[in-house]
């Protein structure tokens, strides 16, 4: 089963979504360094929900909805400053020159810890689709541990692939025209999710 788990995990994690387009947002806009500490933060938050699902976590939200849709609204607001920060760029040019001269060295990892831990996707995985991986004869928990730790090394090598190439190609992403047009429809894009999230879609 975990060949099949790691082939479907991937695709996943491949889907166009909210963090994939936080991290070519900020390859284009800092270069790959950037894109790699939030892929780094990323992965921090997909060993939180691992360590929240062995201890009970899952099983919680299975029984107490509100618990999931409380959370879906959190990841929504994240998401909407997320996208509202890039879309802010677009009526302000210059303070995205600013921030880009002097960037805060923390702020991408923390930004991708954010989107993990509220991110819907990443909940109901742990909550709904790494179960049916699960042995019956083989203890919850510990299998909680094997798959979200498999998710959280592919989180790291996919994201971290992903936003080095794309800052590879820094140079001609930072065109102010192609920077701020990757900027906005990656705003507009995290703004969408975050305005389903809100909603508790």
């Amino acid at each position: 089963m975990l060949p099949l788990y790691i082939v479907s995990t991937t695709l996943l994690i491949l889907a166009p979504g909210a963090n994939m387009m936080m991290i070519l947002a900020l390859a284009s806009a800092h270069g790959g360094a950037a894109a790699r500490r939030a892929a780094l933060g990323l992965t921090s938050g997909v060993l939180c929900h691992t360590a929240l699902a062995a201890t009970g976590g899952a099983l919680l939200i299975q029984r107490w909805p509100a618990a999931l849709q409380l959370i879906q609204i959190s990841g929504g607001v994240v998401l909407l400053w997320i996208g509202g920060q890039m879309l802010v760029g677009q009526i302000w040019p210059s303070r995205v020159a600013m921030h880009k001269r002097v960037p805060h060295r923390h702020s991408a990892f923390i930004q991708g810890v954010l989107s993990s831990l509220t991110n819907v996707k990443t909940l109901v995985l742990f909550v709904s689709f790494l179960p049916q991986f699960f042995a019956v004869d083989q203890a919850v928990a510990a299998q909680f541990v094997l798959h979200g730790g498999i998710y959280a090394v592919l989180t790291l090598i996919i994201y971290a692939t992903i936003g080095s190439v794309a800052g590879a190609f820094a140079t001609t992403l930072q065109r102010p025209l192609i920077q701020r047009s990757v900027r906005a429809v990656a705003g507009v894009v995290i703004i969408v999710f975050g305005v389903l999230g809100v909603r508790g879609t």
